[in-house]
């Protein structure tokens, strides 16, 4: 939608799972200092995605310009990962591996 200053994506996964994902130009961007900072205002703080691997999905959005906030690591439920990134806009998306 050019015209509106919009472009969007439709991401599918094989299982038939959509998500589309909409930037808008001149919209500002989020800023947190950590992941939860985003807790302490009302509205949309982020998105959780559960993951079949976190190493992958971590670097495949590193890889497509999503900037890190936090790297893979433990999650309070034994055997869990999860990570956050941020996409160009600031929102931020954690991703979780759940244990096996």
């Amino acid at each position: 939608m050019p015209e509106a200053h919009i472009r969007s994506a439709i991401l599918r996964s094989a299982s038939g799972l959509k998500i589309e994902l909409i930037e808008r130009g001149g919209s500002q961007t989020q800023s947190f200092a950590d992941a939860f900072d985003g807790a302490a205002v009302q509205g949309y703080f982020h998105w959780a995605l559960q993951v079949d691997s976190l190493a992958d999905a971590f670097a495949s959005l590193i890889a497509a310009g999503a900037k890190e906030v936090s790297p893979p690591a433990e999650a309070v439920r034994p055997g869990a990962r999860f990570a956050y990134v941020k996409d160009p806009e600031g929102n931020l998306l954690e991703l979780i591996q759940p244990a096996a």
